[in-house]
């Protein structure tokens, strides 16, 4: 059981994840592809507070390091239906 169940793992939904870690709820991030969602087909972001240029493969990485990193835990799975 969870506080919260965050599903979709792009930049939104993993930094949802870091949110509730911080606010101390126990959070599950599920995505069914890839973490970092369509940000990983961009092979230069340049407008991300912070860093001057990155590829979206690394923004995605730094965010779910960070989310691990905050105690969520991660699932690879696709969602179906909510009850």
């Amino acid at each position: 059981m969870y506080d919260i169940v965050v599903v979709g793992g792009g930049p939104a939904g993993m930094t949802a994840a870091i949110y509730a870690r911080r606010a101390e709820k126990s959070v599950l991030l599920i995505e069914k592809e890839t973490f970092g969602g369509q940000i990983t087909h961009s092979p230069r972001v340049e407008n991300y507070p912070g860093f001057v240029e990155l590829s979206g493969n690394e923004l995605a990485d730094r965010l779910i390091e960070q989310v691990i990193a905050q105690g969520a835990e991660i699932e690879l799975e696709e969602v179906t239906g909510i009850e």
